[in-house]
This record gives structure tokens, sequence and C-alpha cells, in this order.
């Protein structure tokens, strides 16, 4: 199993578009994939 993070602690990188869209292609070629959101409090 692999496991892509996507990271970054400034916000509005575009973080989300990035996974969203990523996960998608992935998806579309047949892979499993998860999404998991996390809250990045500060």
């Amino acid at each position: 199993m692999r496991k892509i993070v996507i990271l970054n602690f400034k916000g509005g990188t575009g973080k989300t578009t990035t996974a969203v869209n990523l996960s998608y292609t992935l998806f579309l070629k047949d892979y499993k994939v998860l999404i998991i959101p996390t809250i990045n409090a500060s």
C-alpha cells in the first residue's frame, strides 16, 4: 500500500484541490483511494 501526503502549513496553497484532482485521476485508473481530511488548529 502506498501513501501520498499533501502537506503545507500555509493556507490557500491548493492542497484540497490537488488532493481531490489526484485522487480522482487515480480512481479513474482503478486505484483504491481514501482521502482523510485533517484540521490544522493553530
